[in-house]
């Protein structure tokens, strides 16, 4: 009989190793509620956020009126949507947030869901008293990366091709729209949603298509991706051209510094400038200088000079 462990090759050298950090969760229970300061959403989408939340008139607490992720519609397509199994607990939290704040971020007109998976994930966080991200508990936009493909495997949004910025070589913001199978869902009254929504798109196609049909929802969300991606581009070269001004006059001392802020302020339309008094043109390039933090309190530094002895 053959040795079965002595043909077996050797196995290959490698550094790879085990962790030693935590697999677990770190926020395994997210939530989102609209702020006090929020406004209700107008028609269907204010029902639709009524039936999912609700306060409570003796404590003023806030809490989900129903759980989207009991619902039977993920019961029922679960092996379609690639699931062998019922939701964990953290996925259960993660779908429940989820459904109340892209109900609150979506345009009514196209059902765009205008905030990018870095700042949905810092929108469902759990926040210091100042406001700002608790790094050790806040939600990992991967996980909503794989929420999202797994909405979309359900028919619950779709999302847009992935873009590339040709001069930068960055990926553009990508979005999510929530389809009419995700408010159906949400138990609202679809006649009256269309028919809001086809009055908003008659507001909006100016003329192109004809409104109230789903070419004109089409267009409509070509119009949105067009303008978010100049939108995007502009904010872009805006930042590099800051960077590179800054970079520019930080070498220069103050008084330099000035003057050239007062050129380049000069080759801005004549508008902006040529009716300033001097002192108003003076408090302008200093509050230009103080934007790119070039004013007093910084200080130009001088390249070192070694004086060489031959």
């Amino acid at each position: 009989m053959y040795n079965l462990t002595s043909l077996t090759p050797p196995a290959r050298p490698h550094k790879r190793r085990r962790g030693d950090h935590s697999t677990a969760c770190k926020c395994s229970s997210p939530e989102w509620f609209a702020p006090e300061g929020y406004r209700r959403l107008p028609g269907q989408m204010g029902h639709a956020m009524s039936r999912l939340v609700l306060k409570d008139k003796r404590t003023g607490k806030i809490m989900l009126r129903q759980r989207m992720s009991r619902h039977p519609y993920f019961v029922q397509l679960r092996e379609a949507a690639g699931r062998k199994r019922d939701f964990r607990p953290e996925k259960q939290a993660l779908y429940d947030a989820m459904w109340p704040l892209c109900v609150q971020r979506a345009d009514l007109a196209t059902s765009v869901v205008t905030f990018s998976g870095t700042k949905l994930a810092d929108e469902l966080s759990p926040k210091d008293a100042d406001g700002n991200v608790v790094p050790e508990t806040r939600v990992e936009p991967s996980r909503l990366s794989r929420l999202f493909e797994e909405w979309e495997r359900y028919g619950l949004i779709e999302r847009p091709d992935l873009e590339m910025d040709p001069v930068t070589g960055y990926c553009m913001p990508r979005h999510i729209v929530l389809t009419d199978r995700f408010w159906q869902l949400c138990g609202i009254n679809m006649d009256k949603f269309l028919a809001e929504r086809n009055e908003r798109l008659a507001a909006e196609t100016e003329g192109i298509i004809e409104p109230g049909t789903y070419a004109s929802v089409r267009a409509a969300r070509q119009r949105w991706y067009e303008n978010m991606r100049m939108a995007t581009l502009i904010s872009r070269r805006e930042k590099a051209s800051r960077h590179k001004r800054r970079k520019r006059l930080s070498k220069l001392p103050l008084d330099d510094r000035r003057n050239a802020m007062a050129k380049l302020l000069r080759n801005r339309p004549a508008r902006e400038w040529l009716k300033l008094t001097p002192e108003d043109f003076d408090r302008l390039v200093w509050k230009c200088l103080r934007q790119l933090e070039l004013g007093l309190e910084y200080e130009a530094k001088l390249p070192d000079v070694t004086d060489t002895v031959h």
